[in-house]
This record gives structure tokens, sequence and C-alpha cells, in this order.
């Protein structure tokens, strides 16, 4: 057995983040970027969270997004910071909703109208494929499912692959447009 001996931390060292990391490119292996659920747990909120805790929960945790659970601990949707923004709540707001009466149910999006990647297509494929598919979606998350197994296996975040590739990728979403139009509209 080898002997090992602890040293204690030296004020020069620091915490890092994956995003410090530059190895990856658009061209690494798109299965790099997922958040893989059989290697890490996902962060789960229930649908009963207020919506002002749960984006106290995503800013202090440094979060993109959360999974949605219901009272039964079943999958239902999933919240990302976009939702709970304050542009979505005042739409909300001016739409008539109590502020202090949201919860992540009403802001999160509902599994049905969640897109998602079979693991498999993903083997060969390079993050920028990925990155170009859910632009042409207009989708910046998207789970990964391996179909076979009908397992929800990760998310694939575009904020956070810009993020640890240390660039800007924007991808705008058609919902956000419609609902912004929903939301003026309820006012005038």
């Amino acid at each position: 057995m080898k002997k090992l001996e602890l040293t204690p931390l030296q004020d020069s060292d620091k915490l890092v983040f994956p995003e410090e990391f530059h190895e990856l490119s658009l061209d690494s292996p798109a299965l790099k970027f997922v958040t893989d659920f059989k290697k890490h747990h996902p962060a789960v909120l229930t649908a009963s969270v207020s919506a002002l805790d749960a984006a106290q929960v995503l800013r202090t945790g440094h979060l993109s997004w959360v999974l949605v659970m219901d009272h039964r601990g079943d999958f239902i949707g999933l919240l990302t910071a976009e939702d709970v923004s304050y542009q979505r709540v005042m739409q909300l707001v001016a739409a008539g909703h109590s502020r202090g009466e949201l919860t992540v149910g009403d802001l999160m999006r509902r599994r049905n109208r969640l897109q998602l990647l079979n693991r498999e297509q993903l083997r060969g494929a390079s993050i920028r494929d990925v990155l170009e598919a859910m632009r042409r979606s207009g989708q910046r998350h998207c789970l990964v499912v391996d179909t076979d197994q009908h397992h929800v296996r990760g998310v694939i975040s575009a904020e956070a692959v810009a993020a640890r590739l240390n660039m800007e990728f924007p991808i705008d979403t058609p919902e956000s447009f419609v609902e912004l139009l929903r939301a003026v509209t309820a006012v005038h």
C-alpha cells in the first residue's frame, strides 16, 4: 500500500470550473457536453416551489436549468433561468397573475413541449452539429434520451456549451416572441 501524505491548502490554490478549461472546441464530440444523469444527479425542483425561490436556487447554484418533478416524483418539465427571468415573470403579472403566487409549475416548459436528441445520434456528432440543430429548432436546451431504454439521460444547454467554449452562440426562440406578443396584447 502506498503511504499518502495530506498537506494544507495553499492561499494560491483556487477553485476551477469547467469553462476555465479550453481543450474543447466546436468540433469536439457532442457527448462531452452532455450532463449525463448516469454519472451526475440532475438538479431538481418540484412544481409547487415558488417562482421567486426557484430563481434564487438557479442564481445561487449557478444553474441554467433544473428538471421539474411532480409530488409523486414523476418528471414533468424543465425550468430554465430564462423562464424565471424578470421579463418572463412581468409578462405573467401583466396577464393578471400575482407575482408572489407564481410557481415553478406556472413557468416551466412542460414535458410534452420539450425537444430531444437520441443519445445514439450523438455518438458521431460534434457539438457544432448539435448547436446548429438547436439553432434551427429555436431550442436553447435539449434533452438527451436513450430511446431504446426510454431513459432521459441528460441535457445539453447552449448557454453552458458557449460558456465552456468561451464564446457566444445566440439562439432565438420563436416561442419567446409569441409569448411577448400575448403579454403585450393582454395589457392593451
